[in-house]
């Protein structure tokens, strides 16, 4: 076992960096009036990096959509040691989602105040602390890394919590037209639920929205003649696809599933109006066995082919009255990174810091790690950063566990102690995958035989 660490101080290298970040609104500026925000954040990890010697380049891009064509700052950091063989870059991201009612929060949730063990702030967990962790980790790790052939960068962007057409995606595709050539990614995400290093993420799954649209009559609520609700098909639509089963999933990815998130429909002010049309919003979550097309027909199919016991609702016939529309212009593809010696770096990184095994896996929401899966078919990819749930043990949780303190909670925080810990984790998987001392991969919890990142 590790010696304990101790407390850090609000002077540690990473506290300060981090709380320094949390102290920037750098929401996603899908406002211009945002972006000097946004750029302040890049600005002050640009600062950090510079003073162990990264080369920074400054970014920036717009366009590319016809509705999320919004300016979007970026920076690519680098460091080179020796004649590098090996190329290792980091994926984080600097915008924030809104904080919400702040009247909420126990404290201004950009102050970034230090209380009880915990930094808190909007963005500390997703993922302005993991940043922080990395950049002083290489800054821990400048003099053995110069004995190594080796090329460390780091992706920083302004736009992952919305479109993200301009950011990671953008600055990859520069990359590639530069002739980067890259080994190995880490992505810097939120990548275990309540301890910092139980998981490490070897893929995601994709994520399809749409949208469910019911044609009626509008009419008088008393004079059945008069109108026909759409309300009641989107209510049979809704029912038939959230019955729907998958068994797709494995030992690295939770199965596929369809979930209803919204409805819009009517007037509440007006009680006695059947409406003319209802909508439904829906989001599947799947794994590398769908794609987006497939997905679509599947839903469609479900509605123009239901379960007998659909087919004897007093409804069935109103199902025609429905379109189906998915968005698979901004759909999010899932990847799954076959582990091999980054993975393993990792995982025995968290057992020499922390004592405690690793597991890999695929669960959670969809990061950025898909665009290098894309970008860089041949590189590894694993994701590691901070609990989901701002490091609040689960035992002992008291009133805060899983209301406040998470990542785009209320009151988000991250442990001082976990900031630092991952500082040193980061620090020990980039030496020891340098030194090219994982030849042999020690993984558990791997897919056999896969090696693909493309769905299949």
């Amino acid at each position: 076992m590790p010696a304990p660490l101790k407390q850090p101080s609000a002077e540690d290298s990473t506290i300060s960096l981090a709380q320094a970040l949390v102290q920037v609104a750098s929401v996603t500026p899908l406002d211009s009036r945002d972006l000097p925000l946004a750029q302040a954040s890049l600005d002050i990890a640009a600062s950090a990096a510079a003073k162990s010697g990264a080369k920074v380049t400054q970014l920036d891009f717009s366009g590319g959509h016809a509705k999320w064509d919004y300016a979007v700052n970026n920076i690519f950091l680098e460091w080179n040691f020796g004649t590098p063989e090996k190329h290792i870059c980091y994926i984080g991201h600097l915008d924030v989602v809104p904080p919400g009612d702040q009247a909420k929060w126990s404290t201004d949730p950009f102050s970034g105040k230090i209380e009880n063990g915990y930094l808190y702030g909007r963005g500390v967990t997703d993922m302005k602390g993991s940043v922080a962790a990395f950049i002083t980790a290489i800054e821990d790790q400048i003099e053995s890394l110069k004995n190594t052939n080796v090329k460390i960068s780091m992706i920083l962007t302004t736009d992952e919590e919305w479109a993200a057409v301009n950011g990671s995606k953008k600055v990859l595709e520069w990359m590639q037209a530069r002739g980067e050539k890259v080994d190995a990614f880490i992505v810097g995400e939120p990548s275990s639920q309540d301890e910092l290093g139980s998981h490490i993420k070897i893929g995601r799954r994709g994520s399809l929205v749409g949208t469910l649209t019911a044609k009626g009559v509008q009419g008088h609520a008393a004079y059945q003649e008069l109108f026909e609700n759409p309300n009641r098909a989107l209510a049979l639509a809704s029912t038939i696809l959230n019955s729907l089963s998958f068994s797709d999933g494995n030992e690295n990815f939770p199965n596929t599933n369809f979930e209803t998130i919204a409805f819009k429909s009517g007037d509440f002010n007006a009680s006695a109006i059947v409406p003319g049309e209802a909508q439904m919003l829906w989001n599947l979550r799947f794994t590398p066995q769908y794609d987006p097309d497939s997905l679509e027909k599947l839903i469609k199919d479900a509605l123009a082919n239901p379960p007998e016991w659909a087919k004897q609702h007093p409804d069935y016939h109103l199902l025609k009255n429905i379109e189906v529309k998915a968005n698979k212009d901004t759909a999010s593809v899932p990847y799954y990174s076959a582990p091999g010696g980054l993975a393993s770096s990792a995982q025995d990184a968290v057992k020499s810091v922390l004592g405690t095994a690793a597991k890999l896996d695929g669960s959670g929401g969809t990061t950025d790690g898909r665009f290098a899966a894309q970008a860089f078919p041949m590189a590894e990819i694993i994701e590691l950063g901070l609990p989901e749930r701002g490091g609040i043990p689960e035992q002992g949780k008291g009133d805060d566990y899983l209301s406040r303190g998470g990542m785009h909670q209320v009151d988000e925080r991250a442990s001082i102690r976990d900031l630092v810990s991952l500082r040193k984790i980061f620090g020990e998987t980039v030496k020891n995958y340098s030194a090219g001392q994982q030849k042999d991969p020690k993984v558990k919890n791997a897919k056999p035989g896969t090696t693909s990142h493309k769905p299949g």
